[in-house]
């Protein structure tokens, strides 16, 4: 997969911009504050239909203007594909080919990234919430239904919270919330096995490749924790009953406390916690293994290899890692577009394209 060109148009402090792309690797190189991650941020925000960064789109949109417009040409298994974005306040369109899609679901994958940026590190050390998404971002681009799985269960899950913060009478509140369950269980189950599925082959990937780069002794685990439990068939089994457990306490708390949104991708090194347990530098070799993993996941599954796009990560790693994660990159000549903030020689010999960044503007190095 490959970006031939991409334009920007009021987009962060872009005002208007076009960039083409090479095969391989692409430098965007800059100070701090130029806006080298607002161009991966434009090209994932057109790929995905999301931003990583921000909820609120109007934060997207450059100060004074009132829309954004986004486009790429792009190429996946030797087709040319135009992706279209278009944003402003109420109102977005997203474009496969010049024809609006109607769902998300129907954009999502069309082409494929992997994002990789030192915020990434949260995976391993944040909240159950970043490991969802990470899981779930992965799903959504070899299996784009996901997204209207989880749209499809966060609006129960809306409605059911509105159910519990407002209606007093209790006998008629159990039978609602009976009804609400049914759908929980059927839209819950769905993802639930998605995820686990998924798990399981980034697991496989993820041990390959720690033992092969960084550690023969050490042993990466995933595991897909759901409902408490390690066993996806366990979970599904007692999904209903554990609903109908925890009713009163729902009825108590006003929330709902027991579905997939409160699940866990459990990270271990050695048989313990990689958040509590594994040095920074065995996190940050966990945390590569993951996208590494993504980008074989996706090829697997899609034929091609994702666009790679890495912001300022190099700096992040050591010598060992950050060698390994260039001879990856120019291998099978995946595209990849890095920013940086001064030049790595070892990576411009390499006769890369360099493009300089300066207060929203990019200029190309001959």
């Amino acid at each position: 997969m490959i970006i031939k060109n991409f334009s920007l148009y009021n987009f962060r402090n872009y005002n208007e911009q076009k960039i083409d792309f090479q095969q391989g690797i692409n430098l965007l190189i800059g100070s701090n504050g130029q806006g080298k991650t607002n161009i991966l941020e434009g090209i994932n925000y057109l790929l995905t239909g999301k931003s990583y960064r921000v909820k609120q789109e109007n934060e997207l949109i450059l100060w004074g203007k009132d829309k954004f417009y986004l486009q790429a040409s792009c190429l996946v298994n030797d087709r040319l594909i135009k992706l279209e974005s278009y944003y402003e306040t109420g109102k977005k369109v997203m474009k496969i080919n010049q024809l609006a899609c109607k769902r998300l679901s129907d954009y999502v994958g069309t082409v494929n990234a992997v994002f990789f940026s030192p915020d990434d590190l949260n995976i391993i050390k944040k909240s159950p919430n970043e490991r969802r998404r990470f899981l779930d971002i992965l799903i959504a681009q070899v299996k784009p239904a996901h997204v209207s799985l989880l749209n499809s269960y966060l609006k129960i899950i809306k409605q059911k919270n509105i159910l519990l913060r407002h209606e007093k009478r209790i006998d008629l509140l159990k039978g609602q919330i009976q009804a609400w369950n049914e759908q929980l269980v059927e839209i819950g189950s769905k993802i639930i096995i998605n995820r686990g599925v998924f798990t399981e082959k980034l697991n496989n990937y993820c041990r390959t490749i720690f033992k092969s780069i960084f550690s023969v002794d050490d042993d990466i685990d995933l595991v897909y924790s759901s409902l408490g439990k390690k066993d996806i068939n366990e979970a599904l089994s007692i999904f209903p009953e554990i609903l109908e457990i925890k009713m009163m306490l729902e009825i108590e708390k006003k929330t709902v406390i027991i579905g997939p949104h409160r699940d866990d991708l459990l990270i271990d090194l050695n048989g313990k916690a990689a958040k509590l347990f594994a040095s920074q530098g065995q996190q940050r070799s966990m945390v590569l293994c993951l996208k590494l993993a993504e980008m074989e996941i996706i090829l697997k599954e899609k034929g091609d290899y994702p666009i790679l796009l890495l912001d300022d990560v190099l700096s992040e790693l050591d010598e060992f890692r950050r060698e390994y994660l260039i001879e990856y990159i120019d291998s099978a000549n995946k595209q990849t577009i890095i920013t940086m903030t001064g030049a790595d020689q070892k990576i411009v010999n390499r006769k890369k394209a360099v493009y300089q960044v300066t207060n929203g503007s990019i200029r190309r190095e001959e």
